[in-house]
């Protein structure tokens, strides 16, 4: 019988030839917080040409559950904000079962203070920065551009964002998300996991009320306009994007959740940057509006 080996060869190859070819950052593993911490470094990706004026920056945040996930997962991004004349930040922080999750909150500080102090060696503006995470680097984003503690430990403050979009987090209103995942595993006959959001956030209601952004809502403390993406046929998330959005409008603060369909949570995250993606578009459209102030 013939071989398939070079019929699937050939067929790889045209794949990887339709690929859009994934961008190398201009400077790689940057430590941030004066350690030798693998997880405290970050990635820096720029335009090829330094523009005459300083640019925009992006801050991406990785998912991963708090407990996985790497700063190299950016897929389309690098490119395509840098395409536009951005520069692009993607960080690592350290994992939860090491560290408490203020600590992770602390490594993101340090990792935007390194941010804010050198972005301008690539052309980039530090005080126009729009802050971004999929899935646990979602909440981190949120979190960060909301309760401005972290960001006061490293002498900087909430008016170095332009903007915020969090991507199909499930844990803006971390009370609220258990009570409901509580609830449909129940319905379910199913147990509680060994090691779930209630761990995951410290064990205590008062630190899982502490740790949700929607806590940390209120009005004149310079918290940037929201554009919050989200799976609308997931089972979570919709809910809790639309509560994010409900406590930052009600504070006066400028903030929509938009509900993708045909995709899924990792796709909605793997699209952005790609054509006609509806997601990208509000992403654009957003970008336009914040950075034109």
């Amino acid at each position: 019988m013939r071989s398939l080996l070079p019929l699937l060869a050939t067929f790889s190859l045209a794949l990887a030839a339709d690929a859009p070819a994934l961008l190398a950052p201009i400077k790689a593993d940057v430590p941030y917080a004066g350690t030798t911490e693998f997880r405290q470094t970050l990635n820096v990706y720029a335009p090829a040409t330094k523009s005459a004026k300083p640019a925009p920056v992006v801050f991406w945040i990785h998912g991963g559950g708090w407990q996985g996930g790497e700063k190299t997962s950016v897929q389309l991004k690098p490119k395509f904000f840098t395409d536009m004349g951005y520069v692009f930040v993607s960080t690592n922080h350290r994992y939860v079962k090491a560290v408490p999750m203020n600590e992770i909150f602390a490594d993101i500080a340090k990792s935007l203070h390194w941010t804010h102090d050198h972005v301008a060696e690539f052309g980039g503006d530090p005080n126009r920065v729009i802050i971004m995470g999929h899935s646990s680097g979602a909440q981190l984003a949120a979190y960060m551009a909301i309760d401005e503690r972290p960001l006061k430990a490293e002498g900087l403050s909430l008016s170095m964002f332009k903007g915020c979009v969090p991507v199909d987090a499930d844990t803006f209103d971390i009370p609220a998300v258990i009570a409901m995942a509580s609830a449909a595993r129940q319905a379910a006959g199913k147990p509680e996991p060994k090691y779930g959001h209630r761990e995951i956030f410290g064990g205590k209601p008062e630190l899982w009320a502490d740790y949700s952004a929607t806590q940390h809502v209120a009005a004149g403390k310079g918290i940037p306009p929201f554009l919050i993406l989200y799976d609308s046929a997931s089972a979570l998330t919709p809910d809790q994007a639309k509560r994010l959005e409900s406590a930052l409008t009600s504070k006066g603060i400028s903030a929509k959740a938009f509900g993708a369909t045909n995709t899924n949570h990792g796709k909605i995250n793997n699209d952005i940057g790609l054509p006609n993606d509806p997601s990208t578009a509000e992403v654009l459209a957003f970008l336009k509006t914040v950075l034109a102030k």
